[in-house]
């Protein structure tokens, strides 16, 4: 079996040089780096990892939970992550919840289970009990928040809602249909304040009629808007607080035999890669998914090492990116 020693011995370099270049514990010449990991491919090397987890206490492993495998949305806030986990030598456990709290919670206590080095929770965990007696874990949450004690990754999701909705105004929009994920959670609630804030600066009332909440994926886009449309509500444009949505609410739309955007405009939000392959294009807001995993990341592995005890909440910027359903 080969051992650091052989590997020591071919690179030219001393056994602790080896475990600096593989571990990025201490700053060496490039070179000395390049030597060090050709000498491993050339031999085949693979660490002991379980001796190195007694010996550093740490199992180079984090775990990443998410809502919705399916939803596109995150999977460039994953590749974030990754991207940062693979520079730190860590290699990552995805966990997929289906929306169900239990899920989250047996996955949570799995994880501990498998002494991870930290956890992210994308668009999920907004059940702070989950988190109860795990405060010694580095935890970093995305795209939700869980209070001041958990450091976050978020969008400013308000203002993301007054950009849709006064968008959707400025083509003349009067009464705007705005189709939320659950209101509990405080990601479409910001959204729906947005959308709120707008029709107040234009003088248009809160009208409660038009404000529907529903599943945040495609079939909840369609179950809502199939409903909606049994009851003859009026409207002249959509707000959908995800794209899955929109594009559920799209289709019912379209098979109702409703044009768009001459009869009905819509706008989504996230900017996932469907949104701009259907045709008409999506029009959405867009939210900077790949640097929400970096950004989420890079907090995650500096509460690991030591670097930071102060809480970061992060909050990026959302973008309009209007195009054909508008």
């Amino acid at each position: 079996m080969v051992t650091i020693k052989d590997v020591a011995k071919r690179a030219g370099v001393a056994i602790s040089t080896v475990s600096y270049a593989l571990n990025n514990s201490k700053s060496l010449k490039p070179e000395t780096v390049m030597k060090v990991k050709e000498a491993v491919k050339e031999l085949g090397y693979r660490p002991n990892l379980i001796a190195r987890s007694l010996k550093t206490r740490s199992t180079s492993t984090i775990g990443v939970i998410i809502p919705d495998i399916a939803n596109t949305f995150f999977a460039q806030i994953i590749r974030g992550i990754e991207d940062v986990s693979e520079r730190k030598n860590h290699s990552v456990i995805l966990c997929n919840t289906y929306e169900n709290p239990k899920k989250e919670e047996n996955y949570i206590d799995l994880l501990l289970n498998r002494d991870i080095d930290g956890l992210i929770l994308v668009g999920t965990g907004h059940n702070p009990e989950t988190l109860t007696g795990k405060e010694d874990l580095p935890i970093v949450i995305v795209d939700r928040q869980l209070g001041q004690s958990v450091p976050s990754v978020t969008v400013n999701n308000r203002k993301g809602g007054y950009l849709a909705t006064q968008h959707l105004l400025e083509k003349k929009s009067g009464e705007i249909l705005f189709l939320s994920g659950p209101l509990g959670i405080n990601t479409y609630l910001e959204r729906l304040n947005g959308y709120l804030d707008a029709l107040n600066e234009a003088g248009i009332p809160r009208h409660e009629n038009l404000i529907r909440e529903c599943g945040v994926n495609y079939d909840g886009g369609q179950d809502v808007m199939s409903d909606i449309m049994e009851k003859n509500l009026k409207f002249d444009s959509v707000f959908a607080s995800n794209d899955l949505i929109a594009l559920g609410a799209y289709n019912i739309l379209i098979r109702k035999g409703i044009r768009v955007p001459q009869d009905i405009q819509i706008i989504g939000y996230d900017d996932i890669p469907t949104s701009h392959i259907v045709t008409p294009g999506l029009s959405t807001i867009r939210q900077p998914t790949y640097h929400m995993g970096k950004t989420s990341a890079e907090i995650l592995f500096d509460i690991i090492s030591g670097g930071s005890t102060v809480d970061e909440h992060i909050v990026l910027e959302p973008t309009l990116i209007p195009r054909e359903t508008t």
